[in-house]
């Protein structure tokens, strides 16, 4: 396992343990829920480029100037997406009453917001050079591991962890721009308009399935803190980051072959990784079955015990993601079925939507209601991705 694959796995648990602790299960499933609504801001500043030019990068690597204009593209059309963010958060931190008590906390993320504009890991991920990108990674880990042991004591410090988070990845974030423009000769510039339609355009499908992903993954967190409350937030999140650590080395291992696969088209290549996968995904689920009661006592003590349920529920998308993950980037996307790509996750979160509508409107709304409403989704994505894999003769 690399540098990146052990900070990727060990960082969060690092502070994980600590901060439910220090903050408590109400003011931690607090930041949960201040995160996951940042995070939709985040994804809008992002607007899919982090998929659509990777592939653009790779292709386009050996023409410096391509790539310069690739990368000071997506710089400059971030930017100005942030813009639009920072006067969308104002706005609902003036409208939204369940927003406007902890006015404080949600602009300690606009470092965090402003580093989603000028992260540079696509360009390193394009041209596979996962070298930097393990570089920033690693150092925006430890930055932020270092300061909240330092400097994060009580619930009242609640307001440190997203300025920390800021700090480490901008930190790394600088660095990595640094890197790009410095050494490897790329030079900036603001595009054309007509550069820049070109490029929001290449990216709107990609969007679009980031918004359907982020509805599927947040959308939980979002509901629980509105109509729940807070604590169980906690109890879902815990859950949740468990689960989504034991996904790192499939996620890691689709970023690094995507690339390869686009300009390759070694369907081979995926297939073996995935029967290894598979198998070793397999047992890892009936052993997490055994070991979630243990786990779950480590990360948030013995008072959050019910999210061992929902370690159970969530546990099965381990294999329900894994095999989607391979058919979609690796296998749809870079054989060029870009619309079936899309189309999947797409479908996934309209599934999401009408079972979770359906459960608002007979008031059903609970934890293990939503668990299973975010297994349902990730089914029917594999599904559909199934299906046309097997049209395009892909499996």
């Amino acid at each position: 396992m690399s540098i990146l694959q052990i900070s990727q796995v060990l960082f969060p648990f690092a502070t994980y343990p600590y901060l439910i602790r220090v903050l408590g299960k109400e003011t931690f499933g607090l930041l949960t829920y201040s995160t996951a609504i940042i995070a939709y801001l985040i994804m809008f500043i992002n607007f899919g480029f982090n998929i659509s030019e990777i592939k653009e990068i790779s292709i386009h690597r050996d023409d410096r100037e391509k790539v310069s204009e690739i990368v000071s593209s997506v710089i400059a059309i971030r930017l100005l997406l942030l813009i639009v963010s920072i006067l969308i958060l104002l706005i609902c931190l003036s409208t939204v009453s369940i927003l406007k008590t902890h006015k404080l906390l949600y602009f300690s993320y606009l470092g965090v917001m402003i580093n989603a504009a000028i992260d540079p890991s696509f360009y390193f991920q394009g041209i596979e050079r996962m070298k930097f990108t393990t570089i920033i990674s690693v150092l925006s880990s430890l930055l932020f591991l270092i300061l909240i042991f330092l400097f994060v004591k009580n619930e009242g410090h609640v307001n440190l962890v997203p300025l920390f988070t800021s700090f480490g990845a901008f930190t790394g974030s600088a660095f990595g721009l640094y890197t790009a423009f410095k050494n490897d000769n790329l030079k900036f510039y603001f595009p054309h308009t007509k550069q820049i339609k070109a490029h929001i355009v290449e990216s709107l499908p990609f969007f679009s399935s980031r918004l359907s992903v982020l509805l599927m993954e947040k959308t939980n967190t979002v509901l629980l803190g509105s109509f729940i409350g807070y604590t169980q937030v906690s109890y879902y999140d815990i859950a949740a980051k468990l689960v989504a650590a034991l996904k790192v080395p499939f996620g890691i291992i689709n970023q690094v072959i995507f690339p390869n696969v686009s300009k390759t088209k070694n369907i081979v290549l995926v297939k073996k990784a995935l029967v290894i996968l598979i198998i070793f995904y397999t047992f890892g689920y009936f052993s997490l079955y055994l070991l979630a009661p243990f786990l779950v006592v480590i990360l948030g003590g013995h008072n959050v015990l019910p999210s061992t349920k929902v370690v159970y529920i969530l546990g099965i998308t381990l294999i329900i993601d894994l095999i989607s993950t391979f058919m979609g980037a690796p296998m749809l996307l870079a054989t060029g079925h870009k619309r079936e790509y899309n189309m999947s996750i797409i479908i996934g979160s309209i599934i999401y939507i009408v079972y979770v509508f359906l459960l608002y409107l007979f008031k059903s709304i609970g934890l293990y209601q939503l668990t299973i409403a975010t297994v349902c989704s990730g089914f029917f994505i594999l599904l559909f991705r199934s299906y046309y894999c097997r049209i395009y003769k892909l499996i």
